[in-house]
């Protein structure tokens, strides 16, 4: 019987992974396991890919993000030596259908593979593969669960879930609202619950819920809303949110936690972030601040977000719920300067946040900067690409752009600078002090130290 191979390319092989990579067990439920064998599961943060497994009959699912298409592209090459099928899949194969192909692919599937992945396992067994196949945007209640029973419990630390797709924001460096739509599609309540207690059982205690956007309809986004009708959608969808929260407190064990990614917006919401902690025991958020002044937030298409102490106070109501909070801050937007980035680093340090993680601008493809850049006789904006496929070199350089105020020495430098006082023993010693971590984690066990 043909083998279905799942492959998560990597550059290096750790032995471990953080988090499990959830696509592979999705398109894992969706292989057709009457027609192949259980799909062999390879995910390169934990071990490299072999071709020399791979037979000619066998089909070779490679997903691929911008960050791993160059290794991708290596195993196609590797792949096809060995006489079987690829198809690829993942958030860089939709936006550039016809890269893969280029570089050897059979197939590609775009959007998501729950639904037309059999299809395309089907196909490639009869001798009637097609080179493209729309998986587009699933509707909420078709999205499957993952078959977390080919998963290795040992190696990874943290579990995925997602219980909601698509963001109703369009910020210009961001490609998810673009590839996953505006529209937020909910999961089936039961799937969700039946996966987290399928971990459980499997011995995790973290789940992170792999959503774009964890509360895309709090009353300060339908505040927002001009148009009526979209504000009665918001509306609806907090209310289904919250009665979701509701079950899902109900249905799993009250000794597993969440962590996740919110906007600032969960602090205009007071009974949706108590819900938050208290009914799906969120712990640990990734918060996009992006910049504490007004022209990056311009620059960057999210002036809803807060401004500087605005900024501060949000992050802090966070905080102060009991849920610990990272920081994303890009560092090198077209309004930033040297002592933008001095700013950045003084207001991070200000507003208590737990950690912060500062991140050199790239636009990557499928985002509105990406295409401004390279559109033809483009004047909104003045910063220029070094390569225009710049994901194609392994060995990527550390600033990918040409900035107009900031050479790369400057920015790498004071990009370094910022890592470097936030996590400096001083400031860590300082919020360690914070009677806040009695109520985080132990950065160690990485287990809850109490409730």
């Amino acid at each position: 019987m043909p083998r279905v191979f799942l492959v998560n390319p990597a550059l290096t092989s750790l032995g471990y992974g953080i988090m499990t990579p959830r696509w592979l067990f999705v398109i894992a439920q969706a292989t057709p396991k009457e027609l192949v064998e259980n799909p062999v599961i390879i995910d390169e943060s934990i071990e490299k890919f072999d071709p020399s497994k791979i037979g000619p009959k066998d089909i070779v699912g490679l997903g691929m993000t911008t960050s791993n298409c160059a290794v991708g592209y290596r195993h196609i090459k590797a792949i096809k030596e060995r006489g079987a099928t690829v198809i690829v899949g993942g958030i860089h194969a939709t936006i550039f259908p016809e890269e893969p192909l280029e570089f050897g692919a059979d197939a590609v599937v775009t959007g998501n593979g729950d639904n037309v992945w059999r299809k395309a396992v089907e196909d490639a067994l009869n001798g009637k593969l097609q080179k493209v196949y729309a998986g587009g945007r699933v509707p909420g209640d078709q999205l499957l669960p993952a078959d977390w029973s080919l998963l290795d419990p040992r190696n990874y630390l943290i579990a995925t879930v997602q219980t909601i797709a698509g963001c109703p924001e369009n910020c210009s460096f961001c490609s998810v609202w673009v590839t996953d739509g505006r529209k937020p599609r909910q999961r089936l309540t039961d799937k969700i619950i039946g996966e987290v207690n399928e971990l459980y059982r499997l011995g995790f205690r973290f789940i992170a819920f792999a959503d774009d956007n964890f509360n895309p309809g709090t009353l300060g986004r339908i505040a927002r809303e001009k148009s009526p009708e979209k504000q009665k959608e918001f509306h609806r969808i907090r209310e289904e949110r919250l009665r979701f929260f509701e079950e899902y407190d109900r249905s799993v064990p009250k000794d597993i936690y969440g962590l996740t990614q919110m906007t600032s917006e969960i602090a205009t919401d007071p009974e949706y972030l108590e819900a938050a902690y208290t009914k799906m025991r969120i712990r640990g958020v990734l918060v996009g601040v992006e910049s504490f002044s007004q022209a990056g937030l311009k620059r960057a298409n999210k002036e809803w977000n807060p401004v500087g102490d605005r900024m501060i106070e949000a992050l802090q109501t966070i905080r102060n719920k009991g849920i610990l909070v990272l920081s994303s801050l890009i560092c090198g937007l077209e309004s930033d300067n040297k002592d933008s980035l001095i700013q950045m680093r003084d207001f991070a340090i200000k507003s208590g946040t737990d950690l912060a993680q500062f991140v050199i601008y790239s636009p990557y493809p499928g985002t509105v900067d990406l295409a401004n850049m390279k559109k033809a006789g483009n004047t909104s904006s003045t910063i220029s690409l070094k390569n225009d496929r710049f994901w194609l070199d392994i060995e990527k350089p550390t600033v990918m752009i040409n900035h107009p105020h900031l050479s790369d020495e400057v920015l790498v430098e004071e990009v370094g600078k910022s890592w470097q006082r936030f996590y400096s023993l001083r400031q860590l010693l300082k919020r360690a002090a914070s009677p806040r971590w009695g109520i985080g984690f132990d950065i160690y066990s990485f287990r809850l130290l109490s409730d």
